[in-house]
């Protein structure tokens, strides 16, 4: 199938479609973090900004689904740009995969489900208030001590490690 075709309805309007397929680079079961998804994400912006200078301006695309692929591409940047801010705002800019791997390893011994500890990186919680909303039955599941390590764990998060993690 092309991946743009054009119809025309009984009045002469075309109509453009234009369908992307992904495709599955490395295969990964899991979950991704914040960090993570920033990393893809300014890995692709940069990607798409150097493929974009080397296709010709927008102003020379005579053809209408060569416009409509140009305007769909600038739409994706916009997207991509508005998640990357977000992101950034966040505490997934001031981490780095040897903190994440090394916050993951910290957790082990407070058995935590992979979803709550994926929500640690993602929120790094400043209270024991936030702990009890990510911690599913956290009173029960953990003493007051463990609960204060853990968000003393959740305050290092961002500081270990060092670095970007190439990430």
């Amino acid at each position: 199938a092309a991946p743009h075709a054009a119809s025309a309805d009984a009045t002469g309007a075309t109509e453009f479609s234009c369908t992307h397929t992904m495709q599955v680079l490395e295969k990964r079961e899991g979950v991704v973090t914040n960090h993570e998804v920033l990393s893809l994400l300014r890995r692709h912006a940069a990607a798409r900004d150097d493929e974009e200078k080397r296709q010709k301006l927008p102003g020379a695309r005579r053809t209408a689904p060569a416009v409509t692929q140009w305007r769909s591409q600038q739409e994706v940047r916009a997207i991509t740009r508005q998640v990357i801010e977000y992101l950034e705002q966040g505490c997934a800019a001031d981490q780095s995969r040897e903190s994440i791997a090394e916050f993951m390893r910290a957790m082990e011994p407070f058995g935590l489900t992979q979803a709550e500890v994926l929500n640690l990186v993602n929120t790094r919680p400043r209270s024991l208030v936030e702990v009890h909303l990510i911690v599913e039955e956290c009173e029960e599941r953990l003493t007051q001590q463990q609960r204060t390590e853990l968000l003393r764990r959740c305050a290092l998060l961002d500081s270990s490690g060092g670095g970007d993690g190439g990430g």
